[in-house]
Parts: C-alpha cells; sequence; structure tokens
C-alpha cells in the first residue's frame, strides 16, 4: 500500500487486523441535507450507520443533527466517512423504524442479497406503508423465500463477478432455486403477502413493479 506522503508499505493481512478499506468519492451537502455517518466517529460518540441532518455548513465545518436529538460539530478535515443518507441497505436500517418503507428488490441480484432475511428486515421498518420496487413481481416470491446464512459481503462481490462472466440465461440455472410453492407457515414471503394488509396492489412503471402494503397496527 501506498501513504498519501509517497511512503510504500507491504504487509501481511492474516497477521495485521483492524484495516478498513474505502474508496474516495465526491459528494456535494447542502443545509438540511440527510446524512449517514459511515464509520465509527469515536470522538464524538457515533457509531457506523447512524443518521442525521444537517443543520448548518460554515467554511469546512458542519452542524449536524442525529436522530436522538444529540449535536455535533466536526470539519471535513476531522472526519469524512459520511454519504446521502436517503437510501440505506437493510442491514444498516436495522434498529430503525420509520412511517414509509421504499424497497429496491431486483430478482436479478444473489441471494446474499436478496433472501428472507432482507425482506423481513427492510419491510418490517416502516409503521404504516412499504412499497417494493421489483423487475419481476412473479419472480419476486421465489426470490424472498430464499433463507441464507449470514455471509461476507466478499461472497457477494465474488458471485456478482461470476454474474458478469456468464450469460443471464447460464447464471439463472446456476443460482436461481426451483420456484416452488411453499406451506403459509413455512415461507416468507407467503406469510408476509397474506398477513401484512388487505390492499395489495401491482402497477408497471417503466419496466418495474410496484408493490404496495397497506400495514395493519
Amino acid at each position: 500500500m501506498q501513504f498519501e506522503d509517497g511512503r510504500d508499505l507491504t504487509y501481511n493481512p492474516q497477521r495485521l487486523s483492524g484495516v478498513s478499506v474505502y474508496r474516495e468519492a465526491k459528494r456535494s451537502f447542502s443545509e438540511g441535507d440527510r446524512i449517514q455517518f459511515r464509520a465509527p466517529f469515536a470522538q464524538q460518540g457515533i457509531a457506523n450507520g447512524e443518521l442525521g441532518a444537517i443543520e448548518k455548513i460554515q467554511d469546512d465545518k458542519f452542524t449536524v443533527v442525529l436522530e436522538s436529538g444529540k449535536e455535533v460539530d466536526f470539519s471535513v478535515d476531522e472526519f469524512r466517512h459520511i454519504d446521502h443518507g436517503y437510501a440505506v441497505t437493510s442491514y444498516s436500517s436495522q434498529g430503525h423504524t420509520v412511517d414509509r418503507v421504499f424497497v429496491n428488490a431486483d430478482t436479478r441480484e444473489s441471494e446474499v442479497l436478496l433472501n428472507q432475511r432482507m425482506g423481513y428486515v427492510a419491510l418490517s421498518r416502516a409503521r404504516e406503508d412499504a412499497i417494493i420496487f421489483t423487475n419481476s413481481a412473479d419472480q419476486l416470491r421465489a426470490a424472498l423465500d430464499r433463507s441464507v446464512d449470514k455471509e461476507m459481503a466478499v461472497e457477494a462481490l465474488r458471485q456478482r463477478s461470476a454474474q458478469d462472466a456468464l450469460s443471464r440465461e447460464e447464471w439463472e440455472r446456476l443460482v436461481n432455486p426451483t420456484i416452488r410453492e411453499a406451506s403459509a407457515g413455512q415461507s416468507f414471503a407467503q406469510g408476509f403477502m397474506s398477513t401484512t394488509g388487505e390492499d395489495l396492489s401491482a402497477a408497471n412503471d417503466g419496466g418495474n413493479e410496484q408493490l404496495e402494503f397497506e400495514l395493519n397496527e
């Protein structure tokens, strides 16, 4: 690896732990923007994944109000691991509850990214209703019925690389499980769709289908 001052360092990742990898990217922020902290900010007592809103920007300093109501100040040189917080992963949404949830569910994603666990976490964040945007309502039930154990993100990347190297038909034969009708007690997709509300509608918008659930309290 190379430091900003040009120094080179060689190390064995099997012996040196606690190394985090990031990718630099440019972002534009304005007052009022919703942001997410993408790494722990120990000096301010902020955990990775916390959300907040930018209250004030002055020169290179941000004033952010967290969802807990806590107000923090920091400069861009002090902490740069922030991103827009309008859309988050289902993993980082755990513990949060909002009035309305919009879920992007692409059935062409690997089972590591779209599965029963992801569907439950994402949809159960909503107090009132949840809307799923998907490329295929027909394949969505089978995709949300896939049960997988926790796996590292590198496994998802490995499958995505393999998908890119194969044709769509070859990939689907390899990773898509046989579409089956499971019993209501065993199938999350069936159970959720039958118990979350009486109004379930599907519409086609630009090739993507939209499913809307009105949740019963």
